[in-house]
């Protein structure tokens, strides 16, 4: 793959990583509305997903820095750096907010702090 598809490539995943970090910024500055009200959940994930934010801008940037710096000679360099950001960073940031909905997610969560899982809807 010549350096120019290469490049396209990584600006393509920049600008969708862009995309989705501006979703979920979106989606964090309504965490409690329309009364202000944050669950325990809330309280608990706001943290990281605003860190999960930042490094999904951060590495939306740096995956077509290094593709302009030449660091990625094949395209199975590129490849690689783009699953690991996908798995590590992209991943976990779209699946977090979908976790109350999740029975096996509820469950981990229930497991991992020995509570149940309150997302403020009630029953």
């Amino acid at each position: 793959m010549t350096r120019r598809r290469l490049f396209a490539v990584a600006l393509c995943w920049g600008l969708l990583c862009l995309a989705l970090a501006f979703v979920e910024w979106a989606s964090l500055s309504m965490v409690g509305f329309p009364d202000g009200h944050l669950t325990v959940f809330d309280r608990e994930t706001v943290g990281p997903r605003r860190v999960m934010l930042l490094l999904c801008v951060v590495q939306a940037l740096l995956i077509p820095a290094l593709a302009v710096a030449g660091c990625f000679r094949r395209a199975s360099a590129l490849a690689l750096a783009i699953l690991a950001a996908a798995l590590l960073v992209v991943a976990p940031m779209v699946a977090l907010p979908g976790c109350p909905r999740s029975p096996a997610c509820r469950a981990a969560y229930q497991e991992l702090t020995g509570r149940v899982l309150d997302h403020g809807i009630g029953g």
